[in-house]
């Protein structure tokens, strides 16, 4: 089976759970996990993936997480191959998201089969104006705030969901507040994989995927205007 390419983008402080959990969820998936716990058959079901790690340089500068180890980027927003998928955690929305990753995102859109955010992430997607006119999740008290402190404005191009733990958009896939991209992860894994890979990987998980709705957390938005 043909390698995937997944690329990762590494943003400085970004959130460690916004891309730890779904990229060890989607790895269980993949023929390196499952060699050596199922049957050859089933590994052949499975997808051999790469991971890239992209960011604005890899001259072995850390990239710091809000917790974790130090990270180091595998590729440079020019010299990354070419991206089956991407994955955008969220950082501080309130920092400048760097022009380079927007020209990057902006670049490699046309290519992906799909662009995945968690948490903020949509709000930094929001930069490049590839969230216009669509339907997205995003982080519901950051999204509060963001109206409370009279910074929505930049955002309004968006019809932001309330009530949702992910929401799929075309090739754009949105989750709401971090652990929320768990649930993202598990939807796309089984809409992208063999179902009996993603059932083995869902027990060696011993995760029961969450449903775009209902979602308990809705409430944070109750009341805030957002048209």
């Amino acid at each position: 089976m043909k390698a995937i390419q997944i690329g990762v983008l590494l943003l400085h402080s970004y959130q460690w759970l916004d891309l730890v959990g779904p990229v060890d969820y989607i790895q269980t998936h993949s023929q390196k996990f499952l060699g050596d716990v199922a049957p050859p058959a089933l590994v052949a079901k499975a997808p051999n993936i790469t991971w890239h790690y992209v960011s604005e340089s890899n001259d072995f500068s850390p990239i710091v997480a809000t917790s974790g180890p130090p990270q180091i980027a595998t590729a440079t927003f020019e010299k990354v191959p070419k991206l089956d998928y991407l994955i955008i955690p969220g950082a501080d929305v309130y920092h400048k998201f760097p022009p380079q990753a927007t020209k990057f995102i902006q670049t490699r859109f046309p290519e992906l089969k799909a662009l995945l955010t968690v948490c903020v992430g949509s709000l930094h997607l929001v930069q490049t104006g590839l969230l216009d006119g669509k339907r997205a999740a995003t982080n519901k008290y950051a999204l509060r705030l963001t109206v409370e402190q009279g910074k929505y404005q930049q955002f309004r191009n968006v019809s932001w969901v309330k009530d949702a733990r992910f929401v799929v958009d075309g090739k754009i896939w949105t989750a709401a507040g971090v652990t929320a991209g768990l649930d993202l992860a598990a939807e796309f894994a089984r809409v992208t994989f063999d179902p009996e890979v993603n059932k083995l990987a869902s027990e060696l998980f011993e995760y029961q995927a969450n449903p775009a709705r209902p979602d308990p957390f809705k409430y944070l938005l109750d009341g805030v205007k957002l048209d």
